[in-house]
C-alpha cells in the first residue's frame, strides 16, 4: 500500500473530515491532496534554503567589497 494512503487510512478522524472536505472542494482524491501538501511543503522548505543561501552569498560579497574599499 503507497505511504499516502496509509497516510490517510491513519489519519485522525480530524484531519480525514478536513481532508474529506478538501477533495470534495477541489474535486481530488485524498492521496492527490496529501501529495500536493507535501509538494507544497517540499518547495517551501527549498525555496527558503535558497533564500538562506542568497543571503549568506550576498554577506560575503558585501564584506568582500567593504574590504576592497578599506
Amino acid at each position: 500500500m503507497p505511504v499516502t494512503q496509509r497516510i490517510v487510512i491513519d489519519a485522525d478522524p480530524s484531519i480525514k473530515k478536513m481532508l474529506s472536505e478538501i477533495s470534495e472542494e477541489y474535486d481530488k482524491t485524498m492521496k492527490d491532496i496529501v501529495c500536493s501538501l507535501i509538494e507544497n511543503k517540499y518547495k517551501e522548505m527549498y525555496l527558503k534554503k535558497q533564500e538562506e543561501k542568497s543571503v549568506r552569498l550576498l554577506n560575503l560579497s558585501l564584506e568582500d567589497l567593504k574590504a576592497r574599499l578599506n
